[in-house]
Parts: C-alpha cells; sequence; structure tokens
C-alpha cells in the first residue's frame, strides 16, 4: 500500500461512498472542504484516484486500484505522518476508530479482495444519472418537489445551458416532470434565473417519481 495519512484514507473512502465522479465543488457542499494540495498529491501518485481537472472546478473518482486499498486492513501505523507534522491524542484516538472499523468491515463474512478482474471497466455516470442522484440528495420523498436553485447548487460544474437541455430531455422519461412555481410572489431573481424556458414559460420545480 502507498504510505497514505488518514486525511487521505477519509478522502478515499468518501469517493468510495459516493461512487461517482464528484466535483471540489459538492465536496464543500456536502462535507465541507475540497480535495486539495498534498492529499490530492498523494492520492493521485499512488493511483488511487483519477482526477479531471479541466474545466474548474476539479471533478474525482476512486480507480481500481484505490478500492483494493479499502478493502485491505489497516493499522495504527497507516496514518504516515508528514516530517514535522504530528497528531493529536483526539486524532489518534479517532484513527484508532476507524483503523478498527476498518478492519471489522475488512474481515466481515462474505468480504473479499478487490482484484482487477472483479472490478467492472465503468464510465462516469451521464448528466442524466447525476440530475437523479442531485435530487435524490435534495427531496424528501421520491416524487417531491424541488427548486431548480437548489438541483443548480448541486451541480455548480454544469453550465446552464447543458442543464437545461438534460432537464428538458428528461422530460421523456414517465416519471420526470417540470413546473412553474404555483405561488407567483416566490419567485425571485434567483428562481428566474435558475428556470428551464419550455413551452412559452419557466419552470422553477423539477419532481422525478411518484409520491
Amino acid at each position: 500500500m502507498a504510505e497514505l495519512s488518514s486525511v487521505d484514507y477519509a478522502f478515499l473512502a468518501i469517493l468510495k461512498v459516493e461512487d461517482r465522479e464528484i466535483s471540489n465543488s459538492e465536496l464543500d457542499e456536502i462535507y465541507g472542504f475540497r480535495l486539495v494540495g498534498r492529499p490530492l498529491q498523494r492520492l493521485l501518485d499512488a493511483r488511487y484516484i483519477a482526477t479531471e481537472k479541466k474545466p474548474a472546478p476539479y471533478r474525482h473518482s476512486i480507480t481500481r486500484a484505490g478500492e483494493k486499498a479499502l478493502a485491505e486492513s489497516w493499522g495504527l501505523d497507516d496514518d504516515h505522518v508528514a516530517k514535522g507534522e504530528g497528531r493529536s491524542a483526539r486524532e489518534k484516538q479517532l484513527w484508532a476508530g476507524i483503523v478498527a472499523l476498518q478492519n471489522l468491515l475488512a474481515a466481515r463474512p462474505g468480504a473479499r479482495p478487490v482484484s482487477d478482474a472483479a472490478v467492472p471497466v465503468t464510465e462516469p455516470p451521464g448528466l442524466d444519472g447525476r440530475i437523479r442522484s442531485a435530487y435524490g440528495k435534495l427531496a424528501a420523498t421520491p416524487g417531491a418537489w424541488v427548486d431548480l436553485t437548489a438541483l443548480r447548487g448541486q451541480l455548480a460544474d454544469v453550465p446552464k445551458g447543458e442543464l437545461d437541455q438534460a432537464l428538458k430531455a428528461m422530460l421523456r422519461d414517465d416519471d420526470v416532470r417540470l413546473e412553474p412555481e404555483p405561488f407567483g410572489h416566490r419567485v425571485g431573481e434567483a428562481e428566474r434565473q435558475a428556470a428551464v424556458h419550455i413551452g412559452g414559460e419557466d419552470r422553477h420545480k423539477l419532481a422525478i417519481g411518484s409520491r
């Protein structure tokens, strides 16, 4: 295994859980931080992640090698600290807990190491898939209405025109609906900017699925 820090392992675990290409903007919004600097470089050097740097923001996904690293058992000494850097007692305790949980998961019945042959090569999810994933994070239940202002915040790296076209195309799916805000006084500048113009009117809300 590459010599990673506990912070590097945390990023790797997040990318595994997300199981998709995720931008730094989304990481910041969901988890409160971005994958940059030394952690990014170490994970790239280890080939545990793949990063698209253009156009901004950076977009990251876990590789097969990264999945294999997460399938292995860890030890307390696997938190490699840079020269001159230390760990507080609290940080050591948190790392010990993470190691214990990781080793429990790695040893669970039915668990097996990830091999190159066992992991299929998949294309990154298309924009439709990203829209559905973002909707799922925002909606309280399937079929609930979500403001397009919130949806665009989840997909901040996608140009408005591109997202508009994807949303219009998704109306071909039986479970997708786009409707205007029924209460006109709630439509401000942000809502007007986020709207999709269809059939001579602005649509401000998205619903996917049946309630």
